[in-house]
């Protein structure tokens, strides 16, 4: 059974990696113009190679129907945090225009991939977890370019399509792979190949986070109701939606996995992007995004562990 220390010792080096991502900003060692191009490199080659190597012949995912079902609940959790933060972000003071939408849209979407990765990789080493993670983030990504940008420019106006993005793509000719058993034909020599190139996208794209964290740190001041609210909804009421997902749904026991870590992440950085292009209040997810990721290193291995010795997983 892992206990919180054992789960600690998972965490932490995520964040001691944002840490050296920071540092090397600060350092002059990552520039600000290396950035794109390295978070390109990371999304369009380096990520899908890890996404082949661990979906592409994964016992977990070969059949559609536990694969719909994963996408729906990433999409239907994301849904149902932004609701949740839309409604409460008046009680402190945001109102339209001012912060409300954008705090719904931090607050609602978790960083989902490359914090959560490493956590998954390191928790449940085997192959199928991740994999089944992948799934899942299908659910999101639609989420995040329909949902979340709808509710700041409209619904109408949402770029759906962007959502057809390198991952997405790469998970989807993966699933068709393991659907028409074409899985089985693919040389041992790519494995090892996609293996090695897809280990080095966690690493560089959590440096990266944390440079850019770096840079956005200090730049707005603080408003306290934000900082505290942001990790209250995003750290403690809306996992237990997750939560309750994984104890009351009939669900594969490495998508129980997945919503446990899931439900601890803290807010997605890419919400800043998606408020400074989309109309949104770029401060408000600056503080979100802030506030929750240096809270969620203390509660993140707390709520694992709980969530997982309760479940008994």
């Amino acid at each position: 059974m892992l206990d919180f220390a054992s789960i600690l010792t998972v965490v932490l080096p995520v964040y001691l990696t944002m840490v050296t991502g920071a540092a090397a900003r600060k350092l002059r060692i990552l520039p600000q113009e290396a950035d794109a191009g390295l978070m390109r490199l990371a999304i369009t080659i380096l990520t899908p190679c890890l996404i082949l190597e661990r979906v592409v012949g994964n016992e977990a995912v070969m059949k559609p129907g536990p694969v719909i079902v994963a996408a729906s609940l990433g999409f239907g959790l994301v849904v149902l945090g932004l609701a949740i933060s839309y409604f409460v972000a008046p009680l402190i003071g945001l109102k339209l225009h001012e912060g409300r939408r954008t705090f719904a849209v931090s607050c609602g979407l978790q960083n989902y991939g490359f914090v959560a990765i490493p956590i998954v990789t390191a928790l449940f080493p085997e192959k199928g977890t991740l994999g089944v993670m992948f799934t899942f983030t299908l659910g999101v990504e639609l989420a995040c370019w329909t949902a979340c940008v709808g509710l700041l420019t409209g619904l109408d106006k949402a770029p759906w399509k962007l959502a057809l993005n390198p991952p997405v793509i790469t998970i989807l000719l993966a699933l068709l792979l393991n659907f028409s058993g074409l899985h089985g034909y693919i040389p041992e020599v790519v494995h090892l190949t996609l293996g090695m190139m897809g280990a080095c996208a966690v690493p560089l794209a959590v440096m990266i986070i944390g440079a850019s964290i770096a840079d956005i740190w200090g730049q707005e001041r603080m408003r306290w109701s934000i900082a505290v609210m942001a990790p209250v909804l995003r750290l403690a009421i809306i996992p237990l939606a997750f939560l309750a997902a994984a104890i009351y749904l009939p669900l594969e026991l490495q998508l129980k996995r997945i919503l446990i870590v899931q439900g601890a992440m803290p807010s997605a950085v890419f919400s800043i992007m998606i408020a400074r292009h989309y109309g949104g209040h770029a401060p408000t997810a600056v503080q979100c995004v802030l506030a929750t990721t240096v809270v969620s290193l203390a509660t993140a291995p707390v709520l694992i562990a709980w969530a997982l010795k309760m479940l008994e997983l």
